[in-house]
């Protein structure tokens, strides 16, 4: 777990790469056809992610749930430093998502799969909440990245004065990073179709887009 002063470090060093979440906010409001959409941010962290979808989906409301108090709150911060609503944050795992079934149009998920203890107990529990025909949009990292690829990333991380917990967190999360086979083969068993995936075998991320059938 991720301690308070690491979460607040994480913060002030990802609010330099605002791009990275409106890229993915973009793709959110893309599969978000419906009005007023109830959006899941699974794993959301501080809120960054939530921020841009609710700039680019005025209308909706973001969910955000992450297992960390401290996260919560850093969320919850942020939302209210932008001045973008409707924002729920939620204390919960994604083993077990404290929201009803079939109640979510859209889920976004973005770097948390690592963290997750039990991968296709996640995958199924998005299948519940979610509506018929609901999207997941889904970014992870890599576990095929190359190593000495990642040691370049370390270096510029702390060049760029991200601090060593930080830089740390982040490479660590690649020793539990799957690869993007291993993710479609989660969404595959627990009864969602694949619409589109972005991203190479070797690179650092990629992105799969879902439909739940």
């Amino acid at each position: 777990m991720v301690d308070d002063k690491t979460a607040d470090e994480f913060t002030a060093y990802m609010k330099k790469f605002t791009d990275l979440y409106i890229a993915l906010s973009k793709s959110v409001k893309k599969y978000s056809k419906t009005t007023h959409p109830r959006i899941l941010d699974l794993g959301c962290g501080p809120g960054l992610l939530s921020v841009e979808i609710l700039k680019q989906i005025p209308d909706a409301t973001v969910i955000g749930i992450d297992p960390l108090i401290k996260m919560l709150s850093l969320a919850k911060k942020n939302i209210e430093e932008s001045c973008v609503e409707i924002f729920e944050p939620v204390l919960g795992v994604s083993e077990e998502i404290p929201l009803k079934d079939s109640s979510i149009d859209t889920i976004v998920s973005r770097f948390s799969l690592p963290y997750w203890k039990q991968p296709q107990t996640s995958f199924l529990e998005m299948n519940r909440v979610l509506k018929p025909n609901g999207k997941i949009i889904f970014e992870a990292l890599n576990s095929n990245f190359p190593k000495w690829k990642l040691f370049g990333i370390k270096v510029g991380m702390l060049l760029n004065r991200a601090g060593r917990n930080v830089t740390k967190y982040h490479v660590d999360a690649y020793t539990l990073a799957h690869t993007q086979e291993e993710v479609e083969t989660f969404f595959k068993k627990s009864g969602f179709v694949i619409l589109e995936k972005e991203g190479t075998k070797n690179e650092w991320k990629f992105i799969i887009v879902a439909e739940k059938k």
